[in-house]
């Protein structure tokens, strides 16, 4: 009886087994059943479908991207059979033929889990699974995301098809060495699009993705030829490729980290870093907000012409050096095409994350703000002829002017007082003018309303003839390109177009212009100022190859602020050298002027920029007001009305070389004398204190800051 029972005994022991696994087993199913159904593909994460967005110069060439995603997204078209297959070699085999997951690759890493101590150290996953883990996921090693991966690769397996979801894997695993996505690989490690890619150039990219840093060519050579080896092993047992065909694939060359053309640039340390904060911030006015531009895929082509650009920083950093510091020398250039606004250089400072001296800066001009002046004049018919008393130590009510080391010049036209820089004859012609058409005219021209060109009560008096108000140096690029397109004014502007990444056009720049004065003004106005180029105080900015070229000099009083701004018919530009803190600004042991640096710095600028372009000539003097015969010679006295404010009487000083200064800028002749004429109100604002972007002029319609 007893060996009877025991038999018994194991009987039912069995069919408790036998029931209970087998519900255990139905039990597993409803549940794998259940969260089946109850799993929804959720929304692509916003790091797995970002793109970065380039800018290009205007001729070519990459200047820099944005975006936390160095990725350009690609269909499978773009991507060649043979760098699909390697991928597939390397990644997942079956990947055609499997339901969204490996059983077998499941288990294996289950048991390596186990035997490393439950921690989860490898996956198992599939193609499908990875791209699962990148686009909804997070990349958190535990058991719960591995389920969820699991489930979500199960359900897109059979809602979405294989070549999308191996397109969509491929747009977003990463590569190493910033890049996200097959393109920007390409590019980063061979310098070509993924069309372009050979069968070895595919098998090194496919051979990265297990491990973008352990398997780098470069850091770790021996390590990615032996998974290259790997996946062109893998392609010839699939059948993909040749056994004879394997024998002629020799690794490739692959690029320098950093050298390829889809190399991660977005840093902003640099002087490209101002452009492309002015390049984002304009492409934010025309409707790319945050949101549009973080998801990124866009390709924006700028204004900004290479050459010139490199011309710019190379022109400046000679006297300022390419170190950033507020304790230094600064310097600023900006360069805008007459008629169309483009601006085709712009150079705010030495490091692009620091002060922006092009926009952000406003300093006194110095007599470089004349020319509007001359302008106001010449439309209330005040010609060229016009006498004027240039001599020295004039008196207009409370305000006593100067010119620069006490130079009396006698009875001069507006030719000379121009190209002399003669402030007393200037200011008795502001007074004449009257300084609120001085301001109305640089409104239209391009000064923006975000610089007060008037006093505190609202009310501009004629130290604007001299400089007095502060302007930013853009502002003053564009102001001289209106006199060089004739007297238009033209919307300055930086991105010229936008496509998306079908490379479908989704934004175009206009040119946008609007009449400031009449063209016989513009014509009088730069013959005037080709004499400051040709015999004046602006002889250090003479052009190769005899360029006409027309332009004013600008020195604040005590030295602190030195400028050029002038132009050719196809190119304006404008220089500014200072301090953070305004101070008088002595370079190779002698007082900077206008006339002997800032010329020296837009000169081999614009040679550089206007290399290769044809020679162009001003229209001719066109002789404003010629039939007025007998202008007033030295004008009325000012009215109580007229006189200006004696709190505001910074004059400004220009010197007139006796020779041409060397392109090296290195003054040859020191001055004779000094100035001796110290302004009683410095300017109240220091560039820390400026906005990081002026608002737009409502005169102007637009801000003429790029």
């Amino acid at each position: 009886m007893s060996r009877l029972g025991d038999r018994l005994s194991r009987l039912r022991w069995k069919r408790l087994i036998l029931v209970g696994g087998g519900g255990g087993f139905l039990t597993l199913l409803a549940l794998f059943g259940i969260a089946y159904a109850a799993t929804d593909i959720p929304d692509v994460n916003a790091d797995a479908s970002a793109q970065s967005t380039t800018l290009l110069y205007a001729d070519g060439g990459e200047i820099g991207r944005v975006g936390q995603q160095n990725r350009k997204i690609v269909g499978l078209e773009k991507v060649p059979d043979h760098v699909q297959k390697a991928v597939l070699a390397a990644e997942d085999r079956g990947f055609y033929t499997e339901p969204g997951i490996s059983p077998k690759g499941i288990a294996r890493a289950l048991l390596t889990n186990i035997k490393g101590g439950g921690s989860v150290q490898q996956g198992g996953s599939t193609i499908t699974q990875q791209y699962a883990k990148n686009a909804f996921l997070t990349q958190e090693r535990t058991y719960t995301r591995k389920v969820k991966e699991v489930f979500i690769a199960l359900k897109m397996s059979r809602s979405v098809s294989k070549d999308q979801i191996l397109e969509d894997y491929l747009n977003t695993i990463y590569f190493g060495r910033g890049a996200s996505g097959i393109e920007v690989a390409s590019q980063v490690y061979f310098g070509k699009s993924t069309d372009k890619l050979t069968i070895a150039e595919g098998a090194v990219l496919a051979a990265t993705i297990r491990s973008p840093a352990a398997y780098d060519p470069t850091r770790h050579p021996e390590r990615a030829k032996d998974r290259f080896e790997y996946v062109l092993g893998g392609m010839v047992d699939k059948g993909w490729l040749e056994p004879g065909e394997r024998g002629d694939v020799d690794y490739p060359k692959v690029l320098e980290p950093g050298k390829g053309p889809g190399a991660k640039n977005n840093d902003l340390s640099g002087p490209k870093g101002h452009v492309i904060a002015q390049v984002m911030e304009e492409i934010q006015r025309r409707g790319f907000g945050e949101d549009k531009l973080a998801a990124g895929g866009f390709t924006v082509k700028t204004t900004i012409r290479r050459e010139a650009q490199a011309a710019a920083v190379e022109a400046v950093q000679e006297l300022t050096g390419d170190s950033p510091g507020a304790a230094g020398l600064q310097g600023a250039l900006v360069a805008v095409k007459p008629g169309t606004g483009e601006v085709w250089a712009y150079y705010g400072g030495a490091t692009g994350t620091g002060f922006d001296y092009a926009t952000q800066a406003v300093r006194q001009p110095g007599s470089s703000f004349k020319p509007y002046v001359l302008a106001a004049a010449l439309e209330e018919g005040i010609s060229l002829r016009s006498q004027w008393d240039g001599n020295d130590n004039k008196r207009f009510g409370s305000t006593e002017i100067d010119n620069f080391g006490d130079e009396s010049y006698g009875r001069v036209d507006l030719v000379e007082a121009t190209q002399k820089s003669i402030n007393t004859a200037y200011y008795e012609l502001c007074v004449k003018v009257g300084a609120a058409k001085v301001a109305e005219l640089a409104r239209k021209a391009g000064i923006p309303d975000s610089v007060p060109l008037a006093d505190k009560d609202g009310e501009p008096n004629c130290n604007i003839a001299l400089g007095g108000y502060e302007v930013h140096v853009a502002d003053q690029a564009v102001g001289y390109a209106t006199f060089g397109s004739q007297g238009d004014y033209v919307q300055p502007f930086v991105v010229k177009s936008v496509t998306d990444r079908d490379g479908d056009l989704v934004y175009e720049g206009k040119v946008i212009k609007q009449r400031a004065f009449e063209r016989d003004v513009a014509a009088d106005a730069t013959f005037a100022m080709t004499q400051v180029i040709e015999r004046g105080s602006g002889r250090g900015a003479q052009l190769a190859g005899g360029r006409p070229a027309a332009g004013k000099t600008g020195t604040t009083s005590g030295n602190k602020d030195v400028w050029f701004a002038g132009y050719t018919p196809q190119l304006s530009a404008a220089v500014w050298l200072g301090y953070d803190n305004p101070k008088t600004i002595v370079i190779k042991g002698r007082q900077a002027t206008g006339g002997a640096f800032a010329t020296g710095i837009w000169k081999t600028f614009m040679d550089a920029a206007h290399e290769g372009q044809p020679i162009e000539q001003f229209p001719p003097r066109a002789n404003v007001g010629r039939d007025r015969g007998g202008d007033t010679p030295t004008g009325p006295e000012p009215t109580a009305t007229a006189t200006p404010s004696a709190t505001a009487t910074a004059v400004p000083t220009d010197v007139t070389p006796t020779g041409v200064i060397p392109t090296d800028v290195t003054p040859t002749d020191e001055p004779t004398q000094q100035p001796t004429n110290e302004p009683t109100q410095q300017p109240t604002q220091q560039p820390t204190q400026q906005p990081t972007s002026p608002p737009p002029s409502a005169a102007a319609q637009a801000s003429p800051t790029p």
